[in-house]
């Protein structure tokens, strides 16, 4: 069942241990822990966008070493104080203006997928299971597009049979003298399902939006100037630092070409904030 969960791993090139920053951290008496405790900063600012801060009510605190050594407990406060000097030497973290420290390599470190799409990696991977004699009984259900999840084919059946029904009582209603049904018209198609991204909003209800791909392909060409995915990372990440001012379901798109709408305007894409961009009509955001 399709859950809207989200599952986070660290990912590794093959030239990550043999680059030249991780081959001069490994050379220091302490270089081992170095790149670990990298490793785990990644996998502690998975849900912040590589941001090493936590946000209490609208408080952003940013981390500190004594945090940071609380968090990653096998690891010395000067173990720390001297990688995060090294870490900003090398590039890998920068100072963000409020002084939170930022990871600038975290998108590359980290993957994710949400449970649909782990879901359809079983389906592809998994062969179907036949009846023995591998014939297929007379009551099997007609082929089903590759790209339809179960959940989803399972409803459309359900809403197919209840339709049917309808059909059946309505038919049984009419009068006979009723006029013959147009044999020449067309069945309209059936809506074709969204695709799902790897942007979700977070709502505030709890729940997400998960953007579509098709909108973002569409948002890509009603706004040339803005990078629109790190601009969907930026609005995520606005949402999670101000979690009491998350919108609705049903005010979540406008939200989202009120943003794009301004960066566009600006010819450039935003840097996260922890202040959205004032609009002149925000007070119709829901």
């Amino acid at each position: 069942m399709v859950t809207g969960k989200r599952y986070y791993w660290i990912k590794l090139r093959e030239s990550f241990m043999t680059s030249d920053t991780v081959d001069f951290l490994m050379s220091q008496k302490d270089g081992a822990n170095y790149v670990v405790l990298y490793q785990m900063l990644c996998l502690k600012t998975i849900n912040t966008g590589g941001r090493l801060s936590r946000t209490i009510g609208e408080i952003v605190i940013p981390y500190d070493v004594e945090k940071i050594q609380r968090d990653c407990k096998w690891f010395s406060a000067d173990t720390i104080r001297v990688a995060l000097n090294l870490y900003k030497r090398f590039g890998l973290i920068y100072e963000d203006m409020d002084g939170t420290l930022v990871l600038v390599e975290h998108e590359s470190m980290v993957g994710s997928e949400t449970n649909w799409a782990a879901q359809k990696r079983v389906q592809r991977n998994v062969p179907p299971v036949l009846p023995e004699g591998g014939q297929c009984p007379p009551d099997c259900p007609p082929d089903v597009p590759e790209n339809v999840h179960p959940d989803i084919r399972d409803k459309d059946t359900r809403d197919q049979s209840l339709d049917n029904r309808d059909q059946r009582s309505e038919t049984e209603k009419e009068d006979v003298s009723a006029e013959p049904p147009d044999s020449g018209r067309s069945t309209p198609a059936a809506e074709p399902q969204p695709t799902p991204s790897e942007f979700d909003i977070p709502l505030n209800d709890g729940s997400f939006y998960n953007v579509p791909m098709e909108n973002i392909a569409v948002y890509k060409r009603l706004y040339p100037a803005v990078d629109v995915e790190q601009a969907l990372r930026n609005m995520i990440g606005w949402c999670m630092g101000n979690p009491t001012r998350r919108k609705t379901r049903r005010g979540v798109k406008r939200f989202i070409t009120g943003w794009l709408s301004g960066d566009q305007d600006e010819g450039k894409t935003r840097r996260p904030s922890n202040q959205p961009k004032q609009y002149a009509d925000e007070d119709d955001f829901y």
